[in-house]
């Protein structure tokens, strides 16, 4: 059996939800939207922002990057930053089970996400600032607003579904191949993209469960 769990990468009660998601589906491999190199490097700062002053010191930092941000809502979001990694990370630690790698490290080699961090006025910072500019409340009901799309939108951005669909391709090939009771965690767009095919259609043969993480809440 195979799930796919569709997330909003900002979601400030995501750790919960998936926690829960995991507990209640049991599965015996997870697969998560990362390389292996690349989570490693997230579950190496994941640990570093458990440390007190570590954390505080990000958040210094965070705050003269994002100036206009909530303070509130700023400390929410650095606590829950990577929550996926975090969650499977511990899951597949106290379970002894494997995770699977699922992203594609040639296509990801393409882009300079760190270059585009840096950024001020790169799409992704912007965006990112304005979600942060929220009162904590409202930065919620804006998760929640997400999670009730019936689409995303992608397909009128060319370059972004040509980028979502190579990665597609890859991990397809490696859930296709997997037996047993395997869980899957992606962004949102891969699995409920308006763009076709999409993760879920590539898969559509092989009859695979599709939720979204905000379905936990009815656990």
């Amino acid at each position: 059996m195979l799930t796919l769990i569709g997330t909003s990468h900002l979601d400030l009660d995501g750790e919960g939800r998936l926690r829960r998601l995991l507990q209640y589906l049991n599965p015996n491999m997870i697969g998560i939207e990362e390389t292996e190199a690349d989570f490693k490097e997230t579950s190496d700062l994941v640990r570093k922002l458990s440390n007190r002053d570590t954390f505080e010191r990000a958040l210094n930092n965070a705050q003269k990057q994002f100036s206009k941000a909530n303070p509130e809502t700023l400390r929410l979001w650095l606590s829950s930053l990577d929550y996926e990694n975090k969650v499977i990370g511990e899951y597949s630690a106290s379970n002894n089970i494997q995770i699977l790698y699922c992203d594609n490290p040639q296509e990801l080699a393409k882009v300079d996400f760190d270059g585009e961090a840096k950024k001020p006025q790169s799409l992704p910072n912007v965006k990112m600032e304005k979600f942060l500019t929220l009162s904590p409340q409202n930065a919620i009901k804006d998760i929640d607003r997400e999670y009730s799309l019936i689409e995303y939108p992608v397909k009128d951005n060319s370059s972004l579904v040509k980028f979502y669909q190579v990665r597609d391709r890859f991990t397809e090939q490696i859930l296709r191949t997997q037996t047993g009771n395997v869980v899957y965690v992606c962004g949102l767009d891969h699995i409920f993209g308006d763009y076709h095919p999409n993760l879920f259609d590539r898969l559509a043969d092989i009859n695979p469960q599709r939720m979204k993480l905000s379905e936990a809440d009815k656990l």
